[in-house]
């Protein structure tokens, strides 16, 4: 199973300092994949995790803790990686969890050409992950599903980017995905603790890639790289380097 989120914005970048564009350096997709037999104790994991983490805010909110999330952009700022040491060691550990039952944390996108329309830069990068996915698991004679994150862009949004997925399950040559069982399905991250944890892991990849493709820009967010860079490296899926 791959669970997957977006990273960095969308819509052009010229600089930080533009008036206009200057949200992110960086576009992609983030997450993890996983056997599906580890599935639910790695929830199990997260959804802990996520207690001992937050509990003084998740103690004030009026949901239960497994309905409860925090946005991984809000957790993983330069400010908390600095105050909150706790913070590095439980992201440290996540992504150690995720290597130790079998799987990969899932990473592709990176700087933004010029000239090229918002869908078609979602349309790209999520083609991109999954034939890179489905060459992983076609060589190991597996297959797998993928969950997104839900969109708010719409029904016509959605139904253009499936139906572009449900073409590449049934192309020709060599670029089929063989191995992708059904296209994309799309789930409220509130209801599922792997969804939040890609949400997470989306958190640290827009920080560090941005970083990485605009260190002028960024100068504050190389902690994350400090902290984070060689083992999210070691830990993304063989042809899955973030930044093409």
């Amino acid at each position: 199973m791959v669970y997957l989120d977006e990273f960095g914005h969308i819509g052009p970048y010229v600089s930080r300092s533009h008036p206009r564009f200057r949200t992110s350096p960086v576009f992609g997709f983030a997450g993890f994949m996983l056997p599906a037999a580890e599935l639910r104790e790695f929830a199990i994991h997260f959804h802990q995790l996520k207690c001992r983490l937050l509990r003084p805010e998740i103690q004030r909110q009026h949901l239960p803790a497994w309905r409860w999330e925090k946005k991984g952009a809000q957790l993983f700022t330069e400010r908390n990686l600095r105050r909150y040491p706790m913070l590095v060691q439980a992201a440290t550990r996540l992504i150690d969890r995720i290597r130790q039952a079998g799987g990969h944390v899932v990473a592709c996108g990176g700087a933004k050409p010029p000239g090229q329309t918002a869908a078609d830069r979602f349309q790209f990068q999520l083609l991109a992950v999954l034939r890179r996915v489905a060459a992983y698991c076609e060589a190991r004679e597996a297959t797998f599903m993928v969950v997104l994150d839900q969109q708010k862009s719409g029904k016509r949004w959605r139904a253009a980017h499936v139906e572009a997925c449900t073409r590449a399950m049934f192309e020709e040559g060599g670029r089929k995905c063989r191995s992708l069982m059904e296209p994309p399905l799309q789930a409220e991250s509130d209801l599922f603790q792997t969804l939040q944890c890609a949400d997470w892991i989306c958190g640290l990849a827009g920080r560090l890639y941005a970083y990485r493709a605009a260190p002028a820009d960024y100068p504050e967010w190389a902690c994350f790289e400090q902290c984070f860079g060689r083992q999210l490296d070691a830990a993304v899926l063989p042809g899955l380097m973030p930044g093409g």
